[in-house]
């Protein structure tokens, strides 16, 4: 007992100075061991060493030092750059975010709005690249159950993947669900799953009798739904196939979603001409020409309209004596839609020497063709 009370008075005696010195150093306050100079130059030293997980400790800790918006800007902008080294690309997505919407330097907005553009799609083939990775590891220890589902999302975010797939994983799946037995909440499920990978296997047929087959026997399920959803675009283009995830849009966040209408703008042709215009993603050009001579100033014999960029491009093309029959054209490629509408044709008679007889002939020319021209962004 003596022993005891002995004990417990020695242990009193020691706490005791502890919760005195405690106090003192919480009524003092403590003191940061770097000012901000020296700990935004110690950062800036890491930073250009390539030791950037380490320079982002010291990043973190001079956003703390600050109420200066500007620095925290441009320290954000570091930090961004930081975390995009180490491939952490949706964390440094975020942080150039904030930089561009604080007191940032207009050279290092441009900077950070052209990194805004590609990190999203470097962040979801990184991410795609890891489930992909992990399925695969997770068929080699026989795990199908898990390395179905890591599977499936990797090709949601990059259907590409697939051409790398060597490991018969797509083969057992099929195999594993056909055999699986679940229960009634999961089975519709199953079913879905099964569809999508005998479709991955060539099996199209066998795919649309098992979306069926769902919609028939789980009318109220959202499986039912997503099959009916396959169902319709297997008639649109004959393949369910995964549709893959754009990437995020990064920008739109910040400067918000971009408008839908690119260019409306009315043109009249009374003579031969050519109006081009080189948009952002979409160009156009108008043309009204005279194949031969001897052609009036004020008349023209053809008249062409055409639509797009490179590859995805259209042509058309109307002569005065087949007049044009459409008052509204249309064509969209390339995530662009082109409205046309005419607002007015006329055609009159007019004389050119005919090179194979004697004398003048009359011929079908075009004196007035009004165009309104609408370029619009596609909507997802």
């Amino acid at each position: 007992m003596k022993k005891s009370i002995l004990c417990l008075a020695f242990c009193v005696s020691l706490l005791m100075p502890l919760h005195g010195r405690n106090d003192d150093a919480q009524s003092g306050g403590v003191t940061a061991p770097y000012t901000l100079n020296n700990c935004l130059t110690r950062a800036e030293e890491l930073f250009r060493a390539n030791k950037y997980s380490e320079a982002l400790i010291f990043y973190y800790e001079g956003m703390g030092m600050t109420a200066n918006e500007e620095i925290k800007a441009r320290l954000h902008f570091r930090i961004g750059e930081c975390l995009e080294a180490l491939r952490r690309f949706d964390f440094a997505t975020y942080h150039y975010k904030l930089a561009v919407q604080g007191k940032l330097p207009e050279l290092l907005v441009s900077r950070a709005i052209m990194k805004l553009e590609h990190l999203p799609e470097l962040a979801q083939t990184e991410e795609a690249t890891r489930l992909f990775n992990r399925a695969m590891d997770l068929y080699r220890r026989r795990n199908i159950r898990d390395a179905i589902d890591s599977y499936l999302a990797s090709l949601r975010l990059m259907p590409t993947l697939m051409a790398q797939d060597e490991s018969g994983l797509i083969e057992d799946a099929v195999k594993y669900l056909t055999f699986l037995s679940e229960s009634k909440e999961r089975e519709p499920d199953r079913l879905l799953k099964l569809a999508t990978f005998l479709e991955l296997r060539g099996d199209v047929e066998k795919a649309i009798e098992t979306l069926q087959q769902i919609s028939i026997i789980y009318p109220e399920s959202d499986q039912a739904r997503q099959a009916d959803e396959k169902l319709e675009q297997f008639t649109q283009r004959r393949t369910a196939y995964v549709e893959p995830v754009r990437p995020a849009d990064a920008l739109s966040e910040v400067y918000g979603e971009e408008p839908v209408l690119i260019f409306n703008e009315m043109f009249e042709f009374r003579n031969a001409g050519t109006i081009s215009r080189q948009l952002e993603n979409a160009a156009f050009t108008l043309r009204a020409i005279n194949e031969r001579a001897g052609i009036p100033a004020d008349r023209f014999e053809v008249f062409s309209i055409t639509l797009g960029m490179g590859s995805d491009q259209r042509d058309f093309v109307f002569s005065a004596e087949e007049g044009i029959d459409q008052r509204e054209l249309s064509f969209a490629a390339g995530g662009i839609k082109y409205s046309v509408t005419f607002t007015s044709i006329n055609q009159t008679s007019g004389y050119i020497q005919d090179l194979y007889g004697d004398g003048r002939r009359a011929v079908t020319l075009f004196s007035n063709i009004g165009v309104q021209l609408k370029i619009e962004r596609q909507q997802d």
